[in-house]
């Protein structure tokens, strides 16, 4: 009998390891969104059609289940150090940075500028993954295409409707100061 050859995969991650590490990492924006959300977002101006709060975490979850996916795919075929996980990963990086961007810092004018960003990485991404894997693994991204294509939207109205920085500057200084309201009366009674 001759010797057995193996087949050689290149380095990489169970999908397990992708879906925990892309779904994991979108968690930590968490905080940013939440004390945002308790303080000056909702004072700023925001279009009718903004989503409510509910909806974000599930649809998110959702998305960066199937990036994870879509990546473990990928890297099985490719490998962890190809150029199209490479890319993945940086695309993810600049993904998970949007949230403390806009609701940490409250630049939403940057924020705005990553989305756009995010948008002609996903595009090239979407076309690496096809070609590294396949058009159904392509596919996985574009709910996620579509969702960052209405976020960026959403953005831009947010933006358009409190032009300066001052509007909510605003909405966080009366958030500040109704919280240092309510401290005070808790400690006079």
């Amino acid at each position: 009998f001759p010797p057995s050859r193996s087949i050689v995969h290149p380095p990489s991650m169970s999908a397990a390891a992708w879906i925990s590490t892309c779904v994991g990492g979108g968690t930590l924006g968490t905080p940013f969104v939440i004390g945002a959300i308790k303080t000056w977002y909702r004072k700023i101006r925001l279009p009718a059609w903004t989503p409510p709060d509910r909806v974000f975490a599930p649809t998110w979850t959702s998305l960066y289940a199937m990036m994870g996916l879509a990546a473990a795919r990928v890297s099985a075929r490719s490998g962890m150090a190809s150029a199209p996980v490479v890319h993945f990963l940086a695309h993810l990086c600049v993904n998970l940075l949007w949230a403390p961007v806009f609701f940490g810092l409250q630049r939403l004018r940057l924020a705005l500028y990553m989305n756009v960003a995010l948008i002609a990485s996903l595009a090239v991404l979407i076309m690496q993954f096809g070609a590294a894997e396949g058009g159904t693994t392509a596919l996985l991204l574009c709910p996620y295409m579509a969702w960052l294509l209405f976020a960026t939207v959403l953005n831009f109205r947010i933006c358009t409707l409190n032009p300066t920085r001052q509007a909510y500057n605003n909405a966080r200084w009366q958030a500040d100061l109704a919280r240092l309201q309510k401290r005070a009366a808790s400690l006079v009674t």
